[in-house]
């Protein structure tokens, strides 16, 4: 079967005596199952389809509670209104209405008027079942379908879309919550932060509808550039990053990551220990307690500004990956790995642009299971953390997750 072809070649690339390895098997020498099966996927980059599969949902919090997020909001929310140089002449064709009415399929309702505004009956029951879908028993009116739209509009990003892969923030958590916690377990850590090239909570999917690049310090709150790079940024002070990968069936796992994050930011800058020493600490954590949020430039160790995950030509791997570089990998709370520099810097060359990654979990023994029809995998709990003893500020961003 075609399965099984896919099998016998994850060991070996020479079929009836010939090199049968693509470009892409070629360009992911140690993980060509990569090219061959489905990959999946949770990212932090903007634009991205759905908040469903932001790489942050996958993060569990530290025991005091704290989890890497962003805390910046927009200064308002709402699409925006074209100016008025821009109205669309009587008798002409408004495309940029019909773009912002709807992505969603037309809904099964009567679109027969009902005029009367106030006096107009509640047109819509809550059908049960699986998806939940609304029946229209009456004439709507065009109160109820102004409310509907507004509605609608303001909880698009909550939406879960039909067909959805999973509810991310229900990932199963049992992993960790069941482990017992001491000094040598595997602890979500507490210095792990969030930035980006803008660094507000906004809701950027490329449709008419985003509200992207409203901060307060934009020059143009009506230019709305989806275009963001966001990752979770992590040093030899933060601890352990954990996660859990949903649905793992190929048993394959990278990660996309850089290496010229620079220092850090004001989280750890007066640590002098993991965690400050609070590793177990469960005093709840208060976000309004933290001000210490990145500031729009950082700095390396030499002292040369750069903005947050821009990668610029003076940034030397060399300078920026310390002789007594570590990463350390455990999965389901255990020591999977240690990467040492070498080999860790095999990978930071891009397969693609501004994409390298690491394979930090390959399993062929979970390719080969007689996996049940409608099986679709297993969490896999995965941890990350670096050590750097000459540099313990040293940070490295991680911004996606890919998995099969």
């Amino acid at each position: 079967t075609i399965r099984e072809a896919f099998c016998t070649h994850i060991k070996s690339s020479i079929a009836n005596g010939k090199d049968v390895l693509s470009s892409c098997e070629k360009a992911f020498p140690d993980t060509p199952i990569v090219c061959r099966v489905s990959m999946h996927g949770y990212g932090m980059w903007e634009p991205h389809v759905s908040e469903n599969n932001n790489f942050l949902n996958l993060i569990h919090p530290a025991p005091n509670g704290y989890k890497p997020k962003f805390t910046k909001q927009n200064v308002y929310s709402g699409f925006d209104l074209l100016p008025y140089k821009q109205k669309i002449p009587d008798g002409e064709i408004d495309v940029h209405a019909i773009a912002i009415a709807t992505t969603f399929p037309p809904p099964e309702l009567n679109h027969e008027w009902e005029e009367n505004e106030e006096d107009a009956p509640t047109n819509v029951t809550s059908a049960e079942g699986a998806d939940r879908r609304m029946a229209v028993t009456e004439k709507p009116s065009r109160k109820w379908l102004r409310e509907a739209s507004e509605k609608a509009f303001r909880h698009k990003p909550k939406i879960q879309y039909v067909g959805a892969v999973e509810r991310v923030n229900e990932v199963p958590n049992k992993l960790h919550e069941t482990r017992k916690l001491d000094e040598e377990s595997i602890v979500p850590g507490r210095g792990w932060y969030t930035h980006g090239w803008k660094e507000v909570d906004s809701m950027c999917d490329g449709s008419p509808m985003a509200e992207c690049e409203r901060e307060a310090n934009s020059k143009c709150l009506m230019y709305g550039a989806n275009d963001n790079h966001k990752e979770v940024t992590g040093n030899s002070l933060s601890g352990w990053l954990v996660f859990t990968v949903p649905k793992v069936k190929e048993g394959v796992i990278l990660v996309r990551m850089e290496w010229w994050c620079g220092l850090g930011d004001a989280l750890t800058k007066d640590w002098t220990e993991v965690n400050n020493g609070m590793t177990l600490d469960e005093t709840p954590y208060n976000d309004t307690s933290r001000h210490l949020w990145m500031e729009d430039h950082h700095r390396f160790g030499d002292g040369t500004d750069y903005m947050p995950g821009r990668k610029l030509g003076g940034a030397s791997i060399e300078g920026l990956v310390p002789q007594d570089f570590k990463m350390d990998v455990a999965i389901n709370g255990k020591l999977h790995k240690t990467w040492e520099r070498e080999e860790w810097l095999k990978y930071a060359g891009e397969a693609s642009k501004n994409c390298a990654v690491w394979p930090i979990f390959v399993d062929e023994s979970m390719a080969m299971r007689d996996w049940k029809e409608g099986d679709e995998g297993e969490p896999v709990e995965v941890a990350i953390r670096f050590r750097i003893e000459s540099e313990p500020q040293r940070g490295y961003c991680i911004s996606h997750v890919y998995y099969a």
